[in-house]
């Protein structure tokens, strides 16, 4: 979050009655008997914001009716979900700092009245005990809850434990590059597949993606920065090969031979002009981009929630 955002976030708390916690970049405190965290989902999108609490009291959840009665009825909300305990509302993006102010306060007002005339309590949002626990807004793995006491602590025994485990654990690098080369055939029937229907398509380099970093991670044991690197140039070579077949099965087909000798003619086909060494090589670097497109946010993912995984504390000043 950069400066200028974080200190509208720092007026706009102030003005809400909010905490900010300027290092998560989040907004946090209690309003209308209920504690609530309120952040952006999208760092893209600092000012889409999600208001979340935890509350319980009866047996069923919000229905669907409820849920979109209340968006109805609050033209500043996007939608309003509940999953447990979790409430979230999103409401639209504005920049404008008073009206985004006038609607989070609405929004916040709206959903904690609605709540309290539906029965809903204030709560802890893993446990649900609403009396005598009282709940403080949390950082753990990547997301945010509203925590009893002893939640927290069995959170935090839990993470001990799991990193324990995680350093006990060790990596097969064989295991991962065969769980890392299945993945990869995945993703060449991928790139074939999108080929086949007449385009080139980022969602190809997404899949090569994720299955080849998620085969090496199960067979491997763990994914590491070694393994994401072994897993990068195998979809390098493989994203080549997927493109070189592409081409076999065209060349296969206009001249009616098998498959592997397509493959194989390739470039001598090229040498002789047969194929345009331009659309060849051209369309090779498209795919390659599309990778690079769909690897790249995975991989930066996947190193994000290794180190967020299993972190866990209090946002300060909480109490």
């Amino acid at each position: 979050m950069n400066r200028k955002t974080a200190d509208n976030y720092e007026q706009l708390a102030q003005n809400t009655g909010l905490r900010f916690h300027r290092e998560n970049g989040v907004l946090y405190g209690r309003q209308g008997g209920f504690a609530l965290i309120v952040f952006a989902p999208n760092p893209s999108y600092p000012y889409t914001l999600s208001v979340q609490l935890s509350a319980k009291g009866r047996r069923e959840e919000l229905s669907k009716a409820e849920r979109k009665k209340f968006t109805k009825e609050n033209k500043s909300v996007v939608s309003l979900t509940q999953s447990g305990n979790t409430i979230t509302m999103s409401l639209k993006n504005i920049s404008n700092q008073d009206k985004l102010q006038e609607r989070l306060n609405d929004a916040v007002r709206a959903l904690t009245h609605d709540l309290h005339n539906a029965g809903y309590e204030d709560c802890c949002q893993l446990c649900g005990k609403t009396e005598d626990a009282p709940t403080d807004p949390c950082f753990y793995s990547g997301g945010y809850l509203q925590l009893c006491p002893d939640c927290y602590e069995s959170l935090e025994q839990n993470k001990i434990l799991a990193r324990t485990e995680s350093d006990q654990k060790k990596e097969n690098p064989v295991g991962g590059i065969v769980g890392a080369m299945i993945g990869t055939l995945l993703g060449v029937a991928s790139i074939i597949l999108f080929s086949r229907l007449g385009y080139v398509a980022a969602l190809s380099g997404l899949i090569m993606a994720v299955c080849t970093l998620k085969g090496y991670e199960l067979l491997g044991g763990k994914l590491s920065g070694k393994g994401i690197l072994i897993s990068t140039v195998l979809m390098l070579l493989m994203a080549y090969m997927g493109d070189r077949f592409d081409w076999a099965i065209l060349v296969a087909g206009e001249w009616d031979i098998s498959l592997g000798e397509a493959f194989r003619i390739i470039p001598a086909l090229l040498q002789e002009d047969i194929i345009s060494p331009g659309t060849y090589w051209g369309n090779l670097v498209m795919v390659y981009l599309f990778l690079v497109l769909g690897a790249f946010p995975t991989i930066r993912s996947t190193l994000k929630n290794q180190k967020m995984k299993d972190v866990l504390y209090r946002l300060e000043g909480s109490r």
